[in-house]
């Protein structure tokens, strides 16, 4: 891969690392200001189980597209080595 391919790899997966966690933050924003005021803690603690369960998809996901890029980044590091030796 070029360098500026890897570079712009890079700035796409900080991209998509700041847009997860500003969506998870924003969803316990949403849940404290407009679930919370009605008092009832059975909503409370299913919305809250909710927003758990998605972030640890989310960032389970988020995992696996940064070890599959560092995959794809050393096989092509490996190929390259080869093919000049």
């Amino acid at each position: 891969m070029k360098l500026f391919k890897n570079i712009l790899t890079i700035v796409a997966l900080i991209a998509l690392i700041v847009c997860d966690l500003l969506l998870w933050i924003n969803a316990y924003v949403d849940g404290k200001y407009l679930i919370e005021p009605f008092q009832n803690s059975q909503i409370d603690e299913t919305y809250y189980m909710r927003i758990e369960s998605l972030s640890i998809a989310m960032f389970v996901n988020l995992g696996i597209i940064i070890v599959l890029f560092i995959i794809m980044i050393y096989r092509k590091l490996r190929e390259k080595s080869n093919n000049e030796q």
